[in-house]
C-alpha cells in the first residue's frame, strides 16, 4: 500500500516534511484573464501541455498517463460516470484535465479552512500527537496528574525550551513517556545523536507503543542524517554522491530490524515504503524501478494511494532526463518503460521533431512483449508525431471504435487511429468518430472524441453540422469556441434562441453575434438581433475569457453606458442611424464611445492560437470566419473624421481629442483593438509627431471647444 510518506508517523513535523519533501501576446487578448494556462484546442500535444487529455500521450502530465495506464491494466477498474468542470480551470471544459483536476475528480477531499498562524503554537508537535495521547491514555501505570503534565509537554515537543518538569513525572511508566518526548524533541531539532540515544534506551520499554516507536525512529533518524548533506543551495537534491552513506546504511539496517520485530506493525507500511527512499537516496535505480513496477500492478487504481504513487514515480524517477535508459537497463519494468518512452517522444531543443527514433523504440519491443497493445500505441504515437506516413497505423491499431467499456489504453489507441484517418483524409473518418463518441466514456473520453469530429467538420467547411439538431457534438466548451471564432450569423442566431442549450452557451452566442454585428458594420442586423438579449441579462460579468467566468455580460448591449460628456443615445439607436447612413459622423463617434465606456478596448473573443503548442490548421476555431466583414475599431473612426476637413467643428474637435487620448497614458494606441502579433501592434501605432499635430490642431483650430480646454497633454 502506498501512503503519504509521513502518514501516521509518530513524530512527523511540518519542518521535516518540507526538508525531506524537497528531495524529491495571445493570452493578452483575453483582457487580463487570471490564468497561466489555456487549452490548445487540438487532439494532441507533443510538448508538455498543462491541459491534459484522456489520451495517453507525450504531451500529457506524466502523472495523468500513470493513472490512465493503471486503470487500463487492472481488471474491473471502471471510470466515473461523468466528467466535471474543474472549478480551478473552467476553461478546460470537460475536454481537458490537469493533474490537480483529475486528482480532485477521482479522489475529492473536503475543503478545509486555512488555519491561522499562531506564533505561540509548536507546529512541529502537531503530527503524531494523537498516537501519543492514545497510548498515554491506555497506559494505566501513569497517574492522572502525570498524564496531564505529559499532555502539556507534548504540545511543545519539537520546540521545547527550558526545563522538562521532571519532578512532575515520577512513575516508571510516566518517565518512559517523558523520555520519548525528549528524544522526539531532539529529533525535530536535528540533534540526532541525542535522539538516537534516547530512542535506543526505550527499545525495551514496557509500554508496547513506546517500544515499537523507538524501534521505528532510527529509520527516520538515519534518513534525515543521510539527506542532510545531499541538498544544494536551493534545497534541491544534489545527487546520491552527496548522501551520507553511513547514515543511509544505518537507515536500511533499521528498516530490516523494525520489520523483523514487527512484520505487521503499526508502521510496517511506512517502513516498506521507506525502502524506496533508501534506494533513491543511494542511487539504486534497479531496486527503485523494480519496486515501482510492482506497485503499478498491485496498487488499486481507484485508491488515493494510486495518486501518491503517481506523484512519487514522476518525481523520483520519470523526471530524470535519462529515465528511459535507466528503466530499459533494469530490464524488467515494461510499464515504466512505456511511460518513459512516451515522455521521451517530446521534441528535443534543436533536435528532431520527435525525440525518440523508430529504431530506439524497436529496441525496447522485447521488454514490452507482454503488453502488445501498449507497444502498438507507442509505435503509432511515434509515427503520428513524427509526421510520417500514417497508413501503417491502420494495421497497428485495428478499428474497435464501437467497443463498450474502453479502458484509457483502448480509447487512446482508437484516438490515434482516428488521427491517422484524418491525416489520410479517409472518407470514413466522420463515421469512425461518430462510433467512438457513442462508445466512449463520458469521463473526458467522449468530449475528446467530440472535439475530433468538430475539427473534421471545421476542416471540411461544415461547422454547421456541429450545431444541427441531433448533433453528437454536445460538449458546451467546444461549441462555445466555435461560436466565438467561425460561426456564421445564422448559427449564432439559432444558438442564441435554442432553449435546449445551457444559458451560458446561449449568452456566448448572443454576445458574439452582437459584438460582430457592430465591429463588422452589420448595423441593420444589430437592430434586430438585440431583441435576443433577455430582460435580465448580465452587465457586470467582465470582458474576460468567457470560458473562465459564470456570467457573460451580454446586457451591455441593452443596458450599457452610452455617454460621459459627448451626447449619445442607446447603442441600438446609434446602430439604427448607422444602418441608414454608415458615414454618419456623430453616430460613428457614439459607436466609439460605446466601445470605450463599456471596456471593449483591447477586447477579443476566443483566439485559436491560445494554448497551442503544435502549430497547424487542426486547431478548433482556426478556420475562415463565416461571419462576413472586417472588424473596425475606434482609431479608424477618429482617423476618418480627422481626415475630413469639412466635418462639423464639434465632431472634428471631439475626434481629435479622442485620437490623442487613445495614447494616454502609456504612449501606445489603446483604440486599435487586439494585436495578435508584434507586426500588427506596430502597424497600429501613429508617430509621436502626428499625435502632436492632432493636439496642436485641436488647440489652434478649435480653441473654444470643451475638448480643447479639457486636453492638457499629448502622449
Amino acid at each position: 500500500m502506498i501512503k503519504r510518506l509521513f502518514a501516521k508517523h509518530p513524530v512527523l513535523t511540518a519542518a521535516a516534511a518540507v526538508a525531506l519533501g524537497s528531495l524529491g501576446v495571445g493570452t493578452a487578448l483575453w483582457a487580463c484573464a487570471d490564468s497561466s494556462c489555456y487549452p490548445g484546442w487540438q487532439l494532441g500535444a507533443l510538448e508538455y501541455d498543462c491541459a491534459g487529455r484522456a489520451l495517453i500521450s507525450p504531451g500529457n502530465d506524466t502523472r495523468i498517463n500513470l493513472i490512465m495506464l493503471m486503470q487500463s491494466i487492472q481488471p474491473g477498474q471502471g471510470l466515473p460516470a461523468e466528467a466535471k468542470v474543474d472549478v480551478n480551470d473552467p476553461q478546460f471544459g470537460k475536454v481537458f484535465l490537469s493533474w490537480e483536476g483529475l486528482r480532485s475528480s477521482l479522489w475529492p477531499e473536503p475543503e478545509m479552512a486555512e488555519p491561522e498562524y499562531d506564533e505561540k503554537k509548536c507546529y512541529e508537535a502537531m503530527p503524531g500527537s494523537a498516537d501519543f495521547l492514545e497510548a498515554l491514555a491506555a497506559d494505566k501505570g501513569v497517574p492522572a496528574g502525570e498524564r496531564a503534565a505529559l499532555t502539556t509537554l507534548r504540545e511543545t515537543t519539537g520546540c521545547h525550551e527550558g526545563e522538562w518538569n521532571d519532578a512532575a513525572v515520577a512513575s516508571q511508566q510516566g518517565r518512559a513517556f517523558l523520555a520519548y518526548l525528549k528524544a522526539a524533541d531532539a529529533f525535530h531539532k536535528a540533534d540526532y545523536a541525542a535522539a538516537d540515544a534516547g530512542f535506543a534506551a526505550l527499545a525495551r520499554s514496557g509500554n508496547p507503543w513506546i517500544a515499537e516507536t523507538a524501534r521505528y525512529m532510527p529509520i527516520r533518524i538515519g534518513l534525515r542524517r543521510a539527506a542532510a548533506t545531499s541538498l544544494d543551495e536551493w534545497g534541491d537534491f544534489a545527487g546520491p554522491e552527496k548522501v551520507d552513506r553511513a547514515a543511509l546504511t544505518s537507515a536500511a539496517k533499521a528498516i530490516d530490524a523494525y520489520l523483523a520485530a514487527y512484520p505487521k506493525g503499526r508502521y510496517a507500511d511506512s517502513a516498506q515504503g521507506l525502502k524506496r527512499r533508501v534506494a533513491w537516496l543511494g542511487g539504486d535505480t534497479d531496486t527503485l524501478v523494480g519496486a515501482y513496477e510492482a506497485l503499478l500492478k498491485s496498487t488499486p487504481a481507484s485508491s488515493i494511494e494510486a495518486a501518491y504513487l503517481a506523484e512519487e514515480i514522476d518525481r523520483k524517477l520519470l523526471e530524470r532526463e535519462d529515465a528511459s535508459a535507466v528503466v530499459a537497463r533494469q530490464g524488467k519494468a515494461p510499464l515504466l518503460l512505456a511511460l518513459a518512452d512516451m515522455k521521451r517522444m517530446r521534441p528535443v531543443y534543436d533536435g528532431p521533431a520527435v525525440g525518440f527514433s523508430a529504431a530506439e523504440l524497436a529496441a525496447h519491443k522485447p521488454q514490452l512483449s507482454g503488453y502488445p497493445d501498449l507497444y502498438g500505441l507507442l509505435e503509432a504515437t511515434r509515427i503520428t508525431y513524427a509526421g510520417e506516413n500514417a497508413q501503417p497505423i491502420l494495421s497497428i491499431l485495428p478499428d474497435a471504435a464501437r467497443a463498450k467499456g474502453m479502458t484509457p489504453l483502448a480509447f487512446s489507441r482508437q484516438m490515434v487511429r482516428g488521427q491517422a484517418l484524418s491525416a489520410l483524409r479517409d472518407p470514413n473518418e466522420a463515421g469512425f468518430w461518430r462510433e467512438l463518441i457513442g462508445a466512449a466514456s463520458p469521463f473526458h473520453q467522449r468530449p475528446l472524441a467530440e472535439l475530433a469530429l468538430a475539427l473534421l467538420w471545421q476542416r471540411d467547411g461544415r461547422v454547421d453540422q456541429a450545431f444541427a439538431p441531433g448533433s453528437p457534438v454536445q460538449e458546451q466548451s467546444i461549441r462555445e469556441v466555435l461560436l466565438q471564432t467561425i460561426a456564421s450569423p445564422a448559427i449564432l442566431r439559432a444558438s442564441a434562441a435554442d432553449a435546449s442549450r445551457p444559458g451560458h452557451e446561449r449568452d456566448v452566442a448572443r454576445f458574439t453575434l452582437l459584438h460582430k454585428d457592430l465591429t463588422r458594420g452589420a448595423f441593420a442586423d444589430f437592430t434586430r438581433d438585440v431583441a435576443l438579449v433577455p430582460a435580465g441579462a448580465n452587465t457586470d460579468g467582465g470582458l474576460w475569457g468567457f470560458a473562465r467566468q459564470e456570467q457573460v455580460p451580454v446586457g451591455l448591449f441593452t443596458k450599457g453606458q452610452w455617454s460621459d460628456g459627448f451626447a449619445c443615445p442607446a447603442i441600438a439607436q446609434t446602430a439604427a442611424t448607422l444602418a441608414r447612413n454608415p458615414a454618419d459622423q456623430r453616430a460613428r463617434l457614439c459607436l466609439g464611445d460605446f466601445w470605450r465606456l463599456n471596456g471593449f478596448d483591447g477586447f477579443a473573443l476566443h483566439t485559436p492560437g491560445d494554448g497551442v503548442n503544435v502549430p497547424g490548421p487542426m486547431v478548433l476555431g482556426n478556420a475562415a470566419d463565416q461571419f462576413p466583414g472586417k472588424a473596425s475599431y475606434r482609431d479608424a473612426i477618429y482617423a476618418a473624421i480627422i481626415a475630413n476637413k469639412a466635418a462639423p467643428a464639434e465632431l472634428r474637435a471631439y475626434a481629435l481629442y479622442r485620437a490623442v487620448r487613445c495614447y494616454a497614458p502609456s504612449g501606445n494606441n489603446g483604440c486599435a483593438g487586439p494585436s495578435r502579433t508584434m507586426a500588427e501592434y506596430e502597424a497600429a501605432q501613429v508617430p509621436l509627431a502626428t499625435r502632436k499635430g492632432w493636439y496642436d490642431e485641436l488647440k489652434k483650430r478649435y480653441p473654444q471647444s470643451q475638448w480643447a480646454k479639457a486636453l492638457r497633454f499629448y502622449w
